[in-house]
């Protein structure tokens, strides 16, 4: 697998790697594995993009896309494409298989997609924790900069694409900042968005309930049950252990990362969940069975570039499972 980098931008100090997958040692027809070779090219969001990120942004919200303006939002990434890229493996006029990018929400604040995005994210918070509902209802009041950091790919992509497309928008970012004076009338990236709050990622996930065996059995309802309440009381031993707790898996390497460096963060389930399985893009959480659910994570401006730097050393060090 090859990563390279258009000619219009360089990650710094970013070299391409190549990585095959092991074929199997057994000579058996049934078990042979092909060596495939792809290139990945990075690229400027563009016009011929448009509803391929649309699908893109669907497959992230999934059930409830109608609820929220995507049209809207993709227009902005296409317009503020200064900061920004997406992966394709045919060439620029091909689909995007991967998009980062950011979108500044206070300086977007009248568009339609970023009201309906705020507007539906607010009425996702639990009330009933009334210091983080404070709490984000103040960031998403966008009385000061908040940046949405716009991340999505196609499940079978690998993770090891990630490291160079975060140091990518990082570096945009600082870039824009420097070139303020020239283009800050129009751009939506300004000297507040690489000093805003906070960034805001959704993250999709599975939630495994504790269970009292190490089995298999019951994994098959756990996406058709909501997770078991915990029962108050005292509080249980301080040893951990996956007996007692909720396993949160993450399908992307770089959200459990992410959530480590969150100040605020909480889940949440599809309005329209009874939709999931159809519009589930390419059906590729419904068709293993597997009932996805999200996270909102607001990270502090203070952290993001160490958050880049941990994806970056943690990420490119993964190695895929044959």
């Amino acid at each position: 697998m090859d990563m390279t980098q258009s000619n219009k931008r360089k990650a710094p100090q970013e070299t391409p790697t190549k990585k095959q997958a092991d074929s199997s040692d057994d000579d058996s027809d049934d078990n042979l594995q092909d060596i495939v070779d792809v290139d990945f090219d990075f690229y400027n969001p563009e016009e011929v993009d448009y509803h391929a990120l649309k699908r893109l942004l669907g497959q992230l919200f999934a059930s409830d896309a109608e609820l929220i303006e995507v049209g809207d939002l993709v227009d902005i990434i296409i317009e503020e494409n200064q900061v920004g890229t997406t992966i394709k493996v045919d060439g620029q006029e091909s689909d995007p298989y991967a998009i980062l990018s950011v979108i500044n929400l206070q300086e977007q604040k009248a568009n339609k997609g970023v009201v309906s995005l705020c507007q539906y994210l607010s009425n996702k918070c639990p009330k009933k924790d009334q210091a983080l509902h404070k709490a984000v209802m103040n960031i998403l009041s966008l009385e000061k900069p908040v940046g949405w950091i716009v991340s999505e790919r196609f499940i079978n992509m690998p993770v090891d694409v990630m490291p160079p497309m975060y140091n990518l928008l990082l570096q945009e970012t600082k870039n824009a900042v420097a070139n303020v004076g020239v283009s800050s009338s129009s751009s939506s990236i300004d000297t507040n968005t690489h000093t805003h709050t906070h960034s805001l990622h959704i993250d999709v996930y599975k939630e495994v309930a504790p269970t009292e065996d190490n089995g298999d059995e019951g994994d098959d309802n756990d996406d058709d049950e909501p997770p078991a309440k915990k029962k108050k009381g005292k509080k249980a031993s301080r040893k951990p252990t996956s007996l007692l707790t909720d396993e949160t898996i993450y399908y992307q390497a770089e959200d459990e990362i992410i959530a480590s460096y969150a100040t605020h963060q909480y889940d949440f389930k599809f309005t329209h969940s009874d939709k999931e399985s159809v519009a589930d893009a390419k059906h590729a959480f419904s068709d293993m069975g597997i009932a996805a659910s999200r996270k909102l994570l607001f990270v502090h401006h203070s952290k993001f570039e160490k958050l880049v730097d941990e994806i970056d050393k943690t990420c490119s060090n993964i190695t895929p499972v044959p």
